[in-house]
Order: C-alpha cells, then sequence, then structure tokens
C-alpha cells in the first residue's frame, strides 16, 4: 500500500482459476473460494470430480460437499498414519490403556467419511440408486437441486466477471 493502491491476493478455487480440467467434455469446477485446498487436496478433489462426471452425475453444486469430503479424507489420513506409526493406545503410569487421541480422531473421521460417500454418490450402492431413480424419472437426469440457479447465473455474462 505504498503507492496508495491496495494489495490485490487471487482467492484459491473460484472462478479465476486458469487451470480448468474438462472431463468428457463436461469441465470440472473449481473449488469454493476459501476452501484452502493443498496441492493434494485438490488432486482428491479434481480426482473425485472426474469419477462423478465420468459416472454422468452432474456437479456444479457440489463442490462445496466435495472440499468439505476432501478435508475429512486428508484428516482421516494423517490420523490413520499415526495410528501406523504410533499405536492405538497408550498406557498410563498405572498400567491402564487408554485411547491415544489420533485413534478417537480416525475413528470419528472413518465413520464421518463413511456418511458423506454415499451422500456424494461415491459408492457402488449409491450409484445403483442414483440409476433406479434416473430410470424412474421420465427424463432420465438427475435432479439438481441448484440446477435453475446455475443456469441463471450462466446466462449472465456480468456474473462471471
Amino acid at each position: 500500500m505504498d503507492d496508495g493502491k491496495p494489495k490485490l491476493v487471487p482467492l484459491e478455487g473460484g472462478a479465476s482459476d486458469s487451470k480448468r480440467r474438462v472431463v468428457g467434455g463436461v469441465e470440472i469446477p473449481s473449488p469454493p473460494p476459501g476452501s484452502h485446498l493443498t496441492t493434494g487436496g485438490r488432486r482428491l478433489y479434481d480426482w473425485i470430480c472426474e469419477a462423478l462426471i465420468r459416472d454422468g452425475r452432474k456437479i456444479s453444486a457440489a463442490g462445496l460437499q466435495i472440499v468439505l469430503l476432501v478435508h475429512t479424507f486428508q484428516t482421516w489420513s494423517a490420523d490413520m498414519k499415526l495410528c501406523l506409526d504410533h499405536g492405538r493406545y497408550g498406557e498410563s503410569k498405572d498400567g491402564n490403556r487408554f485411547e491415544l487421541p489420533h485413534s478417537y480422531n480416525e475413528r470419528n473421521a472413518r465413520a464421518e467419511i463413511k456418511r458423506e460417500l454415499p451422500e456424494a454418490c461415491l459408492t457402488v450402492m449409491s450409484q445403483i440408486e442414483a440409476r433406479l431413480k434416473e430410470s424412474k424419472v421420465a427424463t432420465g437426469v438427475q435432479d439438481d437441486l441448484f440446477a435453475d440457479l446455475v443456469d441463471h447465473a450462466r446466462d449472465r455474462p456480468s456474473a462471471s466477471a
């Protein structure tokens, strides 16, 4: 701010992401701004989006849910490594066993991932259920709660600037 101009800092994710990836003619959406994904987290985000697109899922409004899944998975992975390196249980001075904090965190993150995967349509059964629902609907497309809003935003050129 030496010359009176504000310091501009690029946001992570968002529409200004220069590395656009396309899978099967469908663009992978950028993670939401402020998602703070590491390089490994961004790779995992892209991998999940790619898997969903290849399966025919519409993910235009799923960025936030996928980012939450990525963060949970990375936390679980770090805690799992601690469990493998240091074990799951410790022993007190009195000789009583107790669960170490990273073991407790790993178990909770694993349970959370098990809940989130079907919601993100990332399990075999959730994919089968989605296909069955699509086959029962006359149009055969996935019901996207935010499709109208996203389409409206895409139709407005001023919204992308």
